[in-house]
């Protein structure tokens, strides 16, 4: 428990600055005297300045030196928990949410960021007044915004109609942007946008929808996907725009992938949640995507990173915890930036301030396999795959496919399985940054002629469960450099030896535990036939030959 931990080590006189982290270090951490929300960044060609949102206003830090973060503007508004930054060209747009009536409103801050270097740094509030769907409204509050590649901005759940998405020009005068129409088919949370296309957190009915805005005034939904936990707070899309990924800001909720390449189809692809503490208990807030990984504020577990080059198969390769608050609340981080030029990463921890951190960005290690029919060639669907010791495992789908990651490199055994046919087993090696793909035939139990006519190559152990002596029968195999190998399913050898099998059978009684074991008859790397072993009371060792 990390809280009573550090009240341990508080008792001691002893100071905790270390956190949990893995491939992320800490380069600076700038404390507030108050509670922070929301964080973005902006750069010249010279300077990096984190934008962050403070309950009480809005505050501009200079981290051109991670180590000695400097704020160098704070500019005072009105309190909320809720204050969203995105920027276009030299502005800075801020919005807040939960701030009452109009007049506790700051508007939407516009902030001349050409102007950091000045003593007082230039801003303006804009008050904008709309017209959607016959009724008019004064902009008070959003709870978020973005602004696409065009210069146009787009308001999330304001008071505008039911709180869609208003959109406005900033091309023509970034101060006073020109309104362009709004969707005000649903209340979005959050949204990003691209070209003619807009994705909504509709938070409110558990699911993102997809809009055409090629015309702003007539907005037409495209596609709608509920998200797992049928609370979708925020969506991001992948730089070739054929993936988003949502999250839920739910106890326990998921970052998940969705391929939208065929809007009539979209499917769910993958989902993944932390690994810090338990997944259970914590709460994923938002998820951009730099290059293709996932970068991720949990509230209290801090930044999250995950290898999502392949989106059906997430997998967490690094990550650093800002907090030391655990539980399903909402302290913690807030928001994470990973856009600087320089690569380091804003993350916002509301109690803890401001951090300033530094990944390598680690690839993930993928392994695919397809299992089929050695005499029939079709799919075998439920067949159970397991990369021994690698925490990789499952069935393969319906078409015979099968999926997994890990973050470590190695070398390990592959055991694949399926009532009616014989276990066949492999090894590879895994890499960061390369899928490993088997295609893997399984031979059918009694089967013994292959396609050319031939005897087939298996093995056949009896009796099967033993406790005692057992026989293993050699068909097909006349390799005389040919080995027999006995492996339990922690990818520990057994038993590994050389045998003239010139077609015979060997009667052998190993010195085995009692388990499971997979009996191999290899040479090198090539597998001649697997056979699953179980063994009842443990007895001595010898071999037999007929």
């Amino acid at each position: 428990m990390k809280t009573f931990l550090l009240a341990l080590l508080s008792l001691s006189g002893i100071v905790c600055s270390a956190q949990d982290s893995l491939e992320v270090t800490k380069l600076g951490n700038l404390p507030y005297n108050e509670i922070i929300n929301d964080v973005w960044g902006y750069a010249t060609p010279t300077k990096e300045y984190a934008l962050v949102g403070v309950n009480t206003g809005f505050s501009i830090v200079d981290v051109t030196n991670p180590k000695v973060p400097v704020e160098k503007h704070f500019i005072p508004g009105n309190n909320t928990v809720w204050r969203d930054i995105k920027t276009w060209s030299h502005y800075a747009y801020v919005v807040h949410d939960g701030v009452g009536g109009s007049r506790n409103s700051d508007g939407i801050l516009i902030v001349d960021l050409n102007t950091i270097d000045s003593t007082n740094i230039s801003y303006t509030q804009f008050f904008p007044m709309v017209n959607i769907g016959g009724n008019s409204f004064t902009y008070r509050n959003a709870h978020n915004l973005f602004v696409d590649e065009n210069g146009v901005l787009y308001l999330f759940g304001s008071n505008l109609g039911v709180g869609g998405a208003a959109m406005f020009d900033l091309t023509l005068d970034p101060n006073n942007p020109t309104f362009l129409g709004a969707y005000d088919g649903a209340y979005y949370h959050d949204g990003v946008a691209r070209g003619d296309t807009m994705y909504g957190a509709a938070i409110n009915i558990g699911k993102f929808e997809v809009v055409d805005v090629s015309n702003k005034m007539a907005p037409v939904v495209w596609a709608s996907k509920a998200t797992p936990n049928n609370f979708c707070h925020n969506i991001w899309f992948s730089d070739d725009n054929k993936t988003v990924f949502t999250t839920d800001e739910k106890k326990g909720a998921y970052i998940t992938a969705y391929d939208v390449s065929d809007l009539s189809s979209v499917q769910e692809l993958d989902r993944i949640r932390t690994t810090i503490y338990d997944p259970n208990e914590v709460i994923p807030h938002n998820t951009h995507v730099k290059d293709d990984f996932l970068v991720t504020s949990y509230y209290t577990s801090g930044l999250q990173i995950v290898d999502a080059s392949q989106p059906d198969i997430l997998i967490e390769t690094a990550y650093y915890d800002t907090s030391p608050v655990q539980g399903d609340g909402f302290d913690g981080a807030w928001g994470a930036y990973p856009y600087l030029p320089s690569g380091n990463i804003l993350v916002s921890d509301r109690q803890e301030g401001l951090f300033i951190l530094k990944s390598t960005y680690p690839r993930a290690c993928f392994f695919t396999a397809f299992v089929k029919d050695s005499v029939t060639q079709n799919p075998i669907p439920t067949a159970d795959v397991t990369v021994v010791r690698a925490s990789i495992g499952g069935q393969t789908d319906l078409f015979g496919n099968f999926k997994g990651g890990r973050r470590d490199t190695g070398d390990f055994l592959v055991v694949v399985e399926k009532p009616g046919y014989h276990t066949d087993t492999m090894h590879v090696k895994l890499r960061r940054g390369i899928v490993r793909h088997r295609s893997i035939a399984l031979l059918p139990i009694g089967f013994s002629i292959d396609e050319n006519g031939n005897t087939s190559r298996h093995i056949n152990i009896y009796p099967n469960p033993t406790n005692g002596v057992f026989n293993l029968e050699l068909k097909g195999i006349e390799d005389p450099k040919a080995r027999v190998e006995i492996w339990d399913l922690a990818g520990r050898q057994h038993f590994n030896q050389a045998f003239d099998v010139a077609n015979g059978e060997m009667r052998l009684s190993p010195a085995l535990n009692q388990g499971v074991y997979i009996v191999r008859v290899t040479n090198g790397e090539l597998t001649y036939a697997t056979q699953r072993l179980v063994i009842t009371p443990q007895i001595k060792f010898r071999i037999f030959r007929l």
